[in-house]
């Protein structure tokens, strides 16, 4: 799949804009007498030093500053552009903690809150957490869900859980303060003690049990520093986009070549484009050449279906507002929000492989060959990695392109009756089920033979909400079951499948699966009558992307080249 199905896919590159984006205005911009506010706590924390992050773990004096208040509370002018800027809570020996009378903190250590776009900035042991899994490289949005988890899952870990007298999590985050203390050296626990240790606690999923071997553990993990998204992007990025394939004939043999994103900040919107590595350059790609679909259909903030989305679309420019270090818009398609954040790390001993994309179309699932997963990126090996989040779940039925010469329908049949297809919107429109019916309730799909574009791959949803495919093996043809199924919440016209990516082998060896390894899920839809196959990606899912500055990592270009020769 190339970037722009990428894009209507996995929610990368361009979001359903039309091309004549405009300036959005920042809507964090402060008046005169903006403040910034919040808690410090563990019980309450009085008598704290509060500052924004130097990006070295201490104050930066170029910022306010201010202590915690006898409820600990803090207020610091809002200056503006501060979302994604880390706020910095000192804890001392000398710190009260009103919920521990007469207790002395055996060390200094810092806690830490990221700053959301709007709302109450508590700082807390949770807080702290998020923080930590941001730098193990999550979105703040996937942070926050890790560690909500951790607390059974229905608990906000930026609020004030004294205020609202939960106990479970307020012991909780006291426990995690008392194993953080444990580790202290000299009567302080170092910036990276702390995110490490908060690592370990999420990995094990449970605070009493994380040893310093879990800590140390963690610390041979490379470390994700958030990165200004505007900054980053004020110049072009180079991301591997895949080897990709083209099909001048579906009756030969399609050409393949490395493919590279560049991204770039061009005012008000992000753009990417997309090159292609031929005699030891890059050109630039052209007529769509590496696309899979004619476009798509996608569901609303409002839970209803968008009109068609031509692909050409999904190359159109972002159109963002600047807010500290995050990048966001809405997607004027579907009305659902998106943010752009970025990272720094140092893939220096991480495989090839790290780099390269899982959700892309390809036809020799690139990521799992070596020497990409056996050879390593050099020393001191920069790379920006590109977070790319929705606000809600997105749910995108592709409109795929029919994998034959010529096509034209036929009894409801394309491709010499490989699937089934209507005309619609003036393009060959590949669907499920069958193309005579005009299907009321997506429940319908219950018991059909479900495909894939081609049927590449084909599965039965059954009436008691398993998910079962055809396996072959020398024992000859039977059913398995491979996951279940549930109708979406958001529209009882939308099934989703819960298939577990390891069983996909069972669904044949589609490309077209490879969103699934990614993170999305199988959907079916009924829209305008007609079954149709997708995928759901959830709004925690990522988009992520590791990219280089000045040009592509040459190591990389060198691994996919020895990969993919034959």
């Amino acid at each position: 799949m190339s970037a722009v199905a990428s894009a209507a896919l996995a929610a990368c590159g361009g979001g359903g804009g039309s091309g004549s984006a405009t300036t959005t205005s920042n809507p964090s911009a402060p008046t005169a007498s903006a403040q910034l506010t919040g808690k410090a706590i563990d019980g309450y924390l009085v008598g704290a030093t509060v500052c924004f992050d130097n990006g070295q773990g201490a104050c930066d004096p170029s910022l306010p500053s201010g202590t915690t208040d006898a409820s600990g509370g803090y207020s610091l002018p809002d200056t503006g552009n501060l979302q994604g800027k880390m706020l910095l809570v000192t804890v001392t020996p000398g710190t009260k903690d009103l919920s521990r009378p007469g207790y002395t903190f055996p060390a200094t250590f810092t806690l830490s809150q990221t700053v959301a776009a709007s709302g109450q900035q508590n700082i807390s042991p949770l807080t702290t957490m998020i923080s930590a899994q941001m730098e193990a490289g999550l979105s703040q949005t996937q942070a926050t869900a890790a560690v909500a988890q951790l607390l059974g899952g229905n608990v906000d870990p930026n609020a004030d859980y004294i205020a609202s007298s939960n106990a479970a999590t307020a012991s909780t985050a006291s426990a995690i303060l008392d194993k953080l203390t444990s580790f202290a050296t000299n009567g302080v626990v170092d910036a990276a003690t702390v995110r490490n240790t908060m690592n370990a606690i999420v990995a094990k999923g449970d605070v009493a049990s994380v040893t310093l071997t879990d800590v140390q553990t963690q610390a041979a993990k490379p470390v994700f520093t958030v990165a200004n998204a505007s900054q980053v992007l004020s110049s072009p990025t180079y991301a591997l986009d895949g080897y990709l394939p083209y099909f001048s004939s579906f009756n030969a043999q399609p050409v393949q070549a490395i493919v590279q994103d560049v991204r770039q900040l061009q005012g008000a919107q992000v753009t990417t484009s997309q090159q292609e590595y031929s005699s030891g350059t890059w050109q630039p790609v052209t007529n769509g050449k590496y696309e899979t679909m004619y476009g798509a259909y996608e569901l609303r903030n409002d839970a209803s279906w968008s009109a068609f989305v031509p692909v050409s679309t999904y190359r159109a420019p972002l159109a963002v507002s600047a807010n500290g270090t995050v990048l966001s818009g809405t997607d004027p398609v579907t009305g659902i929000g998106y943010s752009i954040e970025y990272r720094t790390v140092d893939l220096g001993g991480l495989p090839l492989a790290t780099a390269v994309p899982a959700g892309n179309y390809e036809l020799s699932a690139l990521w799992t060959l070596a020497p990409l997963t056996t050879s390593t990126f050099s020393a001191a090996t920069k790379a920006y990695v590109g977070l790319q989040s929705y606000s809600n779940d997105r749910v995108i039925l592709p409109v795929w392109l029919p994998a034959c010469d010529n096509p034209s329908i036929a009894n409801g049949m394309v491709c010499d009756g490989a699937q089934p297809a209507v005309m619609e919107d003036g393009v060959i429109s590949l669907i499920t089920g069958d193309a005579s019916t005009t299907y009321t309730s997506v429940r319908q799909a219950i018991g059909l033979n479900l495909e894939g574009r081609a049927g590449g791959f084909g599965m039965t949803l059954t009436a008691d909400n398993k998910v079962t495919a055809t396996s072959f093996s020398s024992g000859g043809q039977q059913t398995v079951v491979i996951g279940s199924w549930a109708l979406y919440s958001r529209n009882a016209n939308v099934i989703v499948m819960n298939v577990d990516p390891a069983q996909l082998a069972q669904l044949g060896t589609d490309p077209l699966l490879s969103p699934v390894y990614d993170g999305a899920k199988l959907v079916v839809g009924l829209r305008n009558g007609h079954l149709r196959m997708g995928f759901l990606y959830p709004s925690t899912y990522v988009q992520k992307t590791f990219e280089f500055s000045s040009s592509l990592n040459a190591q990389l270009i060198s691994g996919v080249q020895t990969a993919t020769t034959p």
